[in-house]
């Protein structure tokens, strides 16, 4: 089987990241005003502020300072002793995705192939090429540029966030991957 993921607040902890990152740049406590999300809504933050800390964090390669999510490691080994192939499709410049290639093989995880898109770039390609058959994102967008790339089984993954825009009908949102192993592991039972 052929799955593929998004990396940040899927694979990734990138919001607690960014979020310490852009206090420690701007010298202040940043509140959540609301799960939006966009940093500049989500904090309150000028766009000033917000190229600032962008800047900076691509600056000094803070992606590579991002954590894994627990429950999304376990599920990317379960898939790969599984022997399936895991593909991380991600909306990253080439100096984050160097950045990510070399997390993913700290992890142990050579064998995941990564793809960036660019910043804020389509997925629809990428998967209309690739055909997993199971995608996970934590953005609405993607999760419907996979539906419409004709991905049979699309999740929205939480992300502590809203999903930057409307839900995609039949998409359903999840806490993490792992969730998609348990589903996969009953349906094998049942």
């Amino acid at each position: 089987m052929r799955i593929a993921i998004d990396a940040d607040q899927v694979l990734f902890d990138f919001l607690s990241t960014w979020h310490t990152f852009a206090e420690n740049t701007l010298k202040r406590e940043l509140v959540e005003r609301n799960q939006s999300y966009h940093l500049i809504a989500r904090y309150g933050l000028s766009m000033a502020e917000f190229v600032r800390c962008c800047t900076m964090f691509d600056l000094r390669d803070a992606w590579k300072d991002c954590p894994v999510i627990p429950e999304a490691l376990g599920a990317v080994h379960a898939w790969l002793e599984a022997d399936h192939e895991v593909f991380v499709i991600s909306a990253i410049g080439v100096k984050a995705r160097k950045s990510r290639q070399k997390a993913l093989d700290k992890l142990g995880l050579r064998q995941v192939r990564l793809m960036g898109v660019g910043f804020g770039g389509s997925k629809f390609d990428p998967l209309r090429i690739l055909k997993p058959e199971i995608f996970a994102d934590d953005l609405w967008a993607h999760c419907r540029e996979a539906v419409d790339a004709g991905v049979p089984r699309v999740a929205r993954i939480r992300g502590n966030h809203d999903g930057g825009g409307g839900p995609v009908p039949g998409v359903p949102v999840l806490e993490n991957i792992g969730e998609l192993v348990i589903e996969q592991q009953n349906d094998h039972i049942g």
